[in-house]
């Protein structure tokens, strides 16, 4: 939920900069560089958590997807909800949901990330290139924001 939220918010600001850019819209010229400042300063910070995130769940154990259900909405995918079933070290079996996942379908192996101190606290494990990219474009757009502030 939080991912499609950022998409949001950077998808609004790179309108709103196109639309500042063909005169369509009546925009503040103090308002540009706040908003490209904020979005400059927001990319790190996404790496950051996904870090922070990757901290707090460093065991990790194969997975089985035990559901797929959603309408994949998004050309990406990325709206689906799994259930997916993994055993954690202790040798008990643990089943966790979560949305906004690319489609996988039933029997499909995933990697979870859990705490090994509290395993209920897992989650899939997509590696770290959706945070670094979701921050690549914040970042683009910041500076894009920046830059027709500059202007």
């Amino acid at each position: 939920m939080r991912r499609r939220a950022l998409i949001l918010a950077v998808a609004a600001a790179a309108a709103w900069a196109a639309l500042h850019l063909l005169d369509l819209a009546p925009v503040s010229r103090a308002a540009l560089p706040a908003a490209g400042a904020i979005l400059l300063v927001a990319a790190p910070l996404i790496v950051v958590a996904d870090a922070a995130a990757r901290r707090r769940t460093p065991a990790r154990a194969a997975g089985t997807v035990l559901a797929c259900e959603g309408e994949g909405v998004d050309p990406s995918g990325w709206e689906y909800t799994l259930t997916v079933r993994f055993t954690s070290a202790d040798g008990r079996d643990h089943v966790i949901t979560e949305s906004g996942r690319p489609r996988r379908r039933p029997s499909d192996p995933v990697t979870v990330r859990y705490d090994p101190r509290d395993p209920v606290r897992a989650r899939l494990d997509l590696g770290a290139a959706p945070a670094w990219t979701a921050a690549a474009v914040v970042l683009l757009t910041g500076a894009v924001v920046t830059w027709f502030a500059a202007r």
